[in-house]
């Protein structure tokens, strides 16, 4: 059986699981993963079908509303962070996959951002509890270990440490992998 090219995965769309069904996941194609690097959402849609999760890629969602929210424009970060938990909520997932950090702090944050709409309050905060990036959904599962055996350098980025207060998962990965693992002396800070 020959894999489909590349491209195709990140369209709209439903993605079937490989083997026994074990969920139903959401991904973030996002504005900036989808310019810079569509590789990346395509890898991730290929490994979590693989692991029996079913990927659903909403039409609707295009930018999760951070950068507009970081320009100081607000109401069109609140209409993007709406368009997104309707899309989420319709699709009835169990889980929100994010592969840009900043985009899961801004997701993360639904739920405060929407807290004063009767509409939205109520289904943001259950979005914001389903987003996860995706190192912290694939540390939560049983994952085959591997020998790679080579050595790497880490440093997290500022909005996965510090806005989503990831740190331990993609340590946990990277070893698990048979990567040996060093971390970056004063990784806390920013990188520059």
């Amino acid at each position: 059986k020959r894999m489909p090219a590349p491209e195709r995965f990140g369209r709209p769309g439903i993605y079937a699981a490989e083997g026994e069904k074990r969920g139903r996941v959401a991904l973030l194609m996002g504005c900036v993963q989808s310019v810079l690097d569509p590789g990346i959402n395509a890898a991730t849609i290929r490994l979590i079908t693989r692991l029996g999760y079913e990927v659903v890629v909403s039409g609707e969602e295009s930018c999760c509303g951070s950068l507009t929210h970081h320009m100081g424009k607000e109401q069109d970060a609140l209409a993007r962070a709406r368009r997104s938990v309707d899309q989420w909520t319709k699709a009835d997932v169990e889980a929100v996959i994010i592969t840009a950090s900043g985009c899961g702090t801004t997701i993360k944050d639904y739920g405060h951002m929407l807290r004063l709409e009767s509409a939205y309050a109520e289904k943001a905060k259950a979005i914001s509890a389903k987003a996860k990036d995706v190192t912290e959904f694939l540390t939560g599962l049983d994952l085959p270990p591997s020998n790679k055996n080579m050595r790497l350098a880490y440093h997290s980025d500022c909005s996965m440490q510090h806005g989503q207060k990831i740190k331990t998962e993609p340590l946990k990965l990277l070893r698990n992998a048979g990567f040996d693992v060093l971390e970056v002396p004063e990784g806390h800070l920013c990188c520059g």
